[in-house]
């Protein structure tokens, strides 16, 4: 069975709109003072191991406008990102690019069919709604949480409205020299 794995960059108040700068919000690009080569080495080998990305329509829009323009700046890694298959659920797009696919109706049962496949691993980034949509179905395996010292006030917060409680085991945490936590969770049971 594949595994997905949500990377999330949020701020210290648990924000995680527009951390790259892609206007959504007035105080975007906020993650860009934290960024060097200790982080970039830990995206590296998350999305390395990875099989295919798994994104929101707003991320994957994002993403198909500037990674296809990278690979001389990016090299390695912007050539993986676009090469590598997406899963893009949206109830807008009807048509996609950047080798995406289309993920339409029921999203839960559709990830859930994606999981299926053996030892296809799908790296879930930012996409906030569909994080939240696959956190309440149960369908998230890890969650590398990036947390930024930084306080914003003001976005979208990572985790939002849960209709039940969903408790999360610490399975390692590390810090960069910028200060970044970075904190791998897996879930765990609910103990009666």
């Amino acid at each position: 069975m594949s595994r997905i794995v949500a990377a999330e960059y949020v701020t210290a108040d648990g924000g995680m709109q527009d951390p790259g700068g892609m206007g959504e919000i007035e105080r975007g690009a906020w993650s860009n003072p934290y960024w060097n080569n200790e982080l970039a080495k830990v995206q590296a080998e998350l999305l390395f191991a990875s099989d295919a990305l798994l994104l929101g329509r707003v991320t994957y829009e994002g993403f198909a406008a500037t990674w296809p323009e990278m690979e001389d700046e990016e090299g390695e890694f912007a050539k993986r990102m676009n090469a590598m298959p997406k899963y893009v659920a949206s109830r807008t797009l009807k048509s996609a690019e950047w080798n995406a696919s289309i993920i339409t109706g029921d999203v839960p049962e559709a990830v859930a069919r994606l999981k299926q496949q053996r030892d296809r691993n799908l790296l879930l980034y930012g996409s906030g709604a569909l994080l939240n949509t696959l956190l309440e179905h149960d369908l998230i395996d890890q969650y590398r949480i990036m947390i930024h010292p930084v306080v914003l006030g003001q976005g979208k917060r990572l985790f939002r409205e849960a209709s039940e409680e969903k408790p999360l085991r610490l399975v390692d945490v590390s810090t960069t020299s910028t200060g970044v936590m970075i904190a791998d969770y897996e879930p765990e049971p609910i103990l009666l």
